[in-house]
């Protein structure tokens, strides 16, 4: 297995943070369904690092996934 690739989403709203992590978690379980991951796969890019970044009073997302992975989310989430 390639070494994960991580992506940041900074959000200022706390309630922004729990839309994209249920947004993450949904987009996980239909690729695990559709059998594009493996269990260790989803349970290790299930973990996501939060950050607080104070230059820019936002809190940083990290999530980590394949990078085509990574990129099929940022499509989904923005188009």
């Amino acid at each position: 297995m390639k070494a994960p690739k991580i992506i940041t989403i900074g959000i200022k709203e706390l309630a922004h943070q729990k839309v994209i992590l249920a947004a993450w978690y949904n987009f996980l379980k239909e690729s695990f369904d559709a059998k594009k991951l493996t269990s260790d796969e989803f349970t290790q890019y299930l973990q996501a690092h939060v950050m607080y970044d104070l230059d820019k009073d936002q809190i940083e997302l990290m999530l980590s996934g394949s990078e085509p992975l990574l990129e099929e989310f940022k499509k989904s989430i923005f188009g």
